[in-house]
């Protein structure tokens, strides 16, 4: 009887290390990775590059109802890689994504919108907007890259102009959305 025990035990290990081997082999084979199709290149460059960080200090989203003029809203936030030996290209964009907008069109182009910004840039290049109309829809607002160990530092600042006139037709309007920050496809540089 102790023969036949011995056997299976011996038979589940030899079961149970044939099926870790082929889990392991499996696995490796659907994460490793092949590159074709730039067989006759002679310059090879290597960067290194974490994708970087996005911190909102005031959050993302912006609801302004009943705005009043001259009532202004603010959003700051950086843009960073904070890698000290990163030394490839991180190309961004800043998104404002617009839920409900039924100000802007009322507001006779004085509900408007600025992106002032500030780092250190090795290089790099921040995303400036200065006073401009809301747009109505979702749009890219700035562009920026980080190159190396920078941080990008931004203010959005968001709401009515007060022109000491009647702006009755803005009364009631809301507007609805929030900023992000997108890696573009050119995400690494050369």
């Amino acid at each position: 009887m102790d023969d036949g025990k011995t056997q299976t035990i011996l038979l589940s290990i030899i079961g149970i290390a044939t099926l870790l081997v082929a889990i392991i082999g499996a696995t490796f084979a659907w994460f490793s990775i092949t590159v074709t199709g730039n067989e006759n290149a002679s310059d090879i460059v290597i960067t290194s590059n974490n994708l970087g960080q996005v911190s909102f200090t005031d959050g993302t989203v912006i609801d302004l109802g009943a705005i009043m003029p001259g009532t202004f809203t603010t959003k700051t936030f950086t843009v960073s890689q904070t890698d000290p030996s990163a030394t490839g290209k991180i190309s961004y964009n800043i998104m404002l994504n617009v839920k409900e907008n039924t100000l802007t069109s009322a507001s006779k182009n004085e509900f408007v919108h600025s992106l002032k910004s500030s780092g250190n840039t090795n290089g790099g290049t921040l995303a400036v907007l200065d006073k401009t109309p809301v747009p109505e829809k979702s749009m890219i607002i700035g562009s920026g890259v980080i190159e190396g160990y920078e941080v990008h530092s931004y203010e959005y600042t968001i709401g009515l102009n007060n022109i000491d006139a009647n702006q009755n037709e803005a009364q009631g309007k809301v507007f609805s959305g929030y900023l992000s920050v997108v890696l573009t496809e050119d995400k690494i540089g050369k």
